[in-house]
């Protein structure tokens, strides 16, 4: 279900902080949860917090973005999804898939 930004935000945060820590988690946006980077991060059990949420629109989800990365001191992951799209994912930087 789509969320606002404000509610992303608020459920990215909530998340971040159940894992500990924000300055080293990278965030991004993809078309769609269920392509390579998803199965892959999925399949290997990272334990590396992988999280995802779905905004309404992609300016929202880049907003969001944009908010927890020069707000919150998250990295942007460009490589790991390198489309932009409604989903805005958050991981540990240790976990990175490529």
């Amino acid at each position: 279900m789509p969320l606002n930004k404000e509610e992303l935000i608020a459920e990215i945060e909530e998340h971040i902080r159940k894992f500990g820590g924000s300055g080293e988690w990278c965030v991004g946006t993809a078309k769609d949860s269920r392509g390579p980077f998803f199965r892959r991060h999925l399949a290997a059990d990272l334990g590396d917090g992988l999280a995802y949420r779905e905004a309404f629109t992609t300016n929202a989800a880049e907003a969001v973005v944009a908010q927890l990365v020069n707000g919150r001191g998250l990295e942007l992951d460009h490589a790991a999804v390198p489309e932009a799209g409604r989903i805005v994912f958050v991981h540990r930087k240790t976990g990175q898939v490529r």
